[in-house]
């Protein structure tokens, strides 16, 4: 029993950084398209967030099997319970990398913001490197790391607030401006967002390893 439970984890150790792999160049993507105004690729974004969702569905129905057939207990039960709250954090991340698509299809070339673009593909840039190093941190399962990667997040509030005064003072030098000024603002708030999840799958790391749930961010 104690191999095949040990199997089973194993497994889903890598389905789990498999799935955190694939969101992470679901974000990398998103910010690509945005950047390049490659619709095409944004399309593709937005069509992949389907199979995020299923491979959310599937972790989530396999570790519960796990736990009601094994009946895991202590470390190898913190696992688990990890397995099924941050998988639900990646499959929200991917939600949000396929709103942060869908806006290269609605800005349109000629309502670009030269300094607003830098900032979000930036900001996008740090919160994949976040998800990057936070899968990472749970495949080494390096509570040290998840707890570094969390206070990072603060960067992200940081272009948050630069993007949002930005767009607010051109909207009020320009009314035609408004429309793309808020979806601007939108598309910041998405990547936010990741940087908050990012945050939670740190936590759970930090669970796997004390027991203990914690909150890291500095919000």
């Amino acid at each position: 029993m104690a191999k095949i439970l040990e199997n089973q984890l194993a497994s889903l150790h890598q389905d789990f950084a498999s799935m955190g792999r694939e969101v992470a160049t679901a974000i990398q993507q998103a910010a690509q398209a945005f950047k390049q105004e490659d619709q095409q690729l944004a399309k593709q974004v937005v069509d992949h967030d389907l199979q995020i969702n299923q491979q959310e569905m599937y972790l989530e129905k396999k570790a519960a099997q796990v736990i009601a057939l094994q009946q895991p207990v202590s470390s190898d039960l913190r696992i688990l319970i990890t397995i099924l709250k941050a998988s639900s954090d990646l499959e929200r991340i991917g939600d949000h990398a396929a709103s942060f698509a869908r806006a290269t299809l609605r800005i349109p070339v000629d309502q670009k913001n030269p300094l607003i673009e830098d900032a979000i593909f930036k900001m996008s840039q740090h919160a994949y490197e976040m998800l990057q190093q936070v899968i990472q941190a749970y495949v080494d399962n390096d509570e040290k790391a998840a707890r570094q990667i969390a206070q990072a997040d603060s960067k992200t509030d940081d272009y948050l607030r630069l993007i949002r005064k930005e767009a607010m003072s051109c909207m009020q030098t320009d009314p035609d401006f408004v429309t793309f000024g808020t979806e601007y603002i939108v598309v910041a708030a998405h990547i936010e967002r990741i940087g908050d999840y990012v945050t939670n799958v740190a936590e759970w790391i930090v669970y796997t390893n004390s027991g203990k749930i914690v909150e890291l961010s500095n919000n």
